[in-house]
């Protein structure tokens, strides 16, 4: 009886590390969860997959669909990335992540084409652990909009695209165009320093 009882709990002990162990892997810039994966850790493969190559530029985005800030500010990321991308064709790679549960593929990609938005969003949402998903877990953001940019493997802004919105329901016309700016000094071969401003925009529940 005592023999049974220990293969017993032997088994149960094995089921639950393999339920927990998890892998992933590096598709293009984004991880996934993978039985095939390298990578035995999300942040030993966030820090691969999210490494720009010399000179090159990450632009990672949290915005919902349906908040009216994130609507807004779809304006500034159009103009940023055909500034940029397109005008003067930079080594810069804008993507967009919705941790928001009511998000779909379908209304992402009605959005996108909606407010014309020239780079992918992505739903980052686990339907299964009713969790937001890896991305959002490794940037953390705090609201949607809020930027973070990349430069050769640092994180050198996270925060407001503009300062358009300073509270809910205040706007006024912007005097401050953080990602611009950002861009800007990079592409002018400028020391960046980290800076961080507060994002104002629709919580995230984690």
């Amino acid at each position: 009886m005592i023999k049974i009882n220990l293969i017993f709990l032997a088994l149960i002990f094995l089921g639950s590390c393999q339920e927990l162990e998890k892998k992933y892997i590096c598709d293009s810039i984004n991880c996934i969860e993978s039985e095939e994966g390298i990578y035995m850790s999300l942040d030993e493969c966030m820090q691969d997959c999210n490494t720009p190559t010399l000179d090159n530029t990450i632009i990672t985005v949290f915005i919902y669909e349906n908040c009216p800030i994130a609507q807004y500010m779809c304006g500034p990321l159009r103009e940023s990335y055909k500034y940029f991308c397109d005008t003067l064709n930079q080594n810069m790679t804008f993507r967009g992540f919705s941790p928001n549960s009511f998000s779909t593929d379908k209304s992402l990609s009605n959005f996108m084409l909606q407010y014309d938005i020239p780079f992918p969003i992505i739903h980052d949402y686990d339907e299964i652990s009713q969790e937001p998903g890896l991305h959002t877990q490794y940037y953390l953001p705090s609201v949607t909009p809020e930027v973070f940019i990349e430069h050769n493997g640092s994180l050198v802004y996270r925060g407001m695209i503009d300062n358009s919105y300073q509270s809910l329901g205040q706007w006024t016309n912007p005097s401050e165009n953080y990602l611009m700016d950002i861009l800007n000094e990079i592409v002018a071969g400028a020391e960046i320093t980290y800076t961080e401003t507060q994002a104002v925009g629709c919580l995230i529940n984690y």
